[in-house]
């Protein structure tokens, strides 16, 4: 935006100051090129660029794509080969010269029961490299193995009985999956509730991640909703919005 434009948007409704500061922020942009050929992702800056080699297309039944998630920048990766479906998705921010993996959000399945896995972790803060996705595996061996032991049996009967498997504790309040068919194991999304005692709230059948801080994943940070379109910001709720849901 050059000075003459911004001089005559200020006899409009902008101020000078506004124009600098738009101009600013446009200059502050990364912009994120993928080269499919060479699968390599690269991010330009005002004064600067990183290349990161390796880091997106295709090989045997793995697949590595740039997205939009969260209103953010981020690499989708997909692993075929698992026995169960297994997605993940890895937030990226840039500090000074560098690219770091910000977020891990999941969208797995249990191999042994199908639980749904719908998690996240943040403040990662780590470099980006070629193996990026050995990370997610920290996080989702932990949790398939907290939801290995989990009894089907209300699925298996005729009729099946709903399941409600309480996933995360945000103080008072408890966050559950409502698994109501057996397809809800495999190709379909269970229910998602909050709830207070009898006090309960449905999120429906979207994607709810529950978000832990890096180094702790025991007790969730916050929860995030996505309002349908995964690509644009999610709706965040900490403890206390989420007591005002009820």
């Amino acid at each position: 935006m050059n000075f003459k434009l911004c001089v005559a948007m200020s006899l409009l409704s902008f101020t000078l100051a506004d124009c600098v500061s738009a101009q600013q922020l446009s200059s502050q942009q990364d912009i994120y090129v993928v080269n499919q050929k060479a699968k390599n992702l690269t991010v330009s800056w005002s004064g600067g660029s990183k290349t990161v080699e390796g880091v997106v297309g295709s090989q045997g039944e793995t697949t590595k794509a740039l997205v939009t998630f969260d209103g953010k920048k981020a690499l989708r990766y997909e692993n075929l080969a698992s026995s169960s479906a297994f997605e993940a998705y890895f937030t990226l921010v840039r500090h000074g010269n560098d690219i770091f993996v910000d977020c891990i959000y999941t969208n797995v399945r249990n191999n042994q029961n199908g639980m749904l896995i719908n998690k996240a972790v943040c403040g990662l803060e780590k470099p980006l490299i070629e193996d990026y996705e050995d990370l997610v595996y920290e996080f989702t061996d932990e949790w398939k193995n907290s939801t290995a032991e989990i009894d089907l049996d209300p699925l298996l009967k005729t009729p099946p009985a709903p399941l409600e498997v309480e996933e995360a504790d945000f103080g008072n309040v408890k966050l559950s999956r409502i698994y109501k068919t057996q397809e809800d194991l495999s190709s379909s999304v269970p229910e998602t509730v909050i709830n207070n005692g009898s006090k309960k709230y449905s999120f429906g059948m979207g994607l709810v991640f529950p978000v832990y801080r890096f180094g702790n994943l025991s007790s969730p940070a916050y929860l995030e909703v996505s309002a349908g379109d995964s690509s644009k910001k999610f709706i965040r709720y900490d403890a206390a919005s989420l007591s005002e849901l009820l």
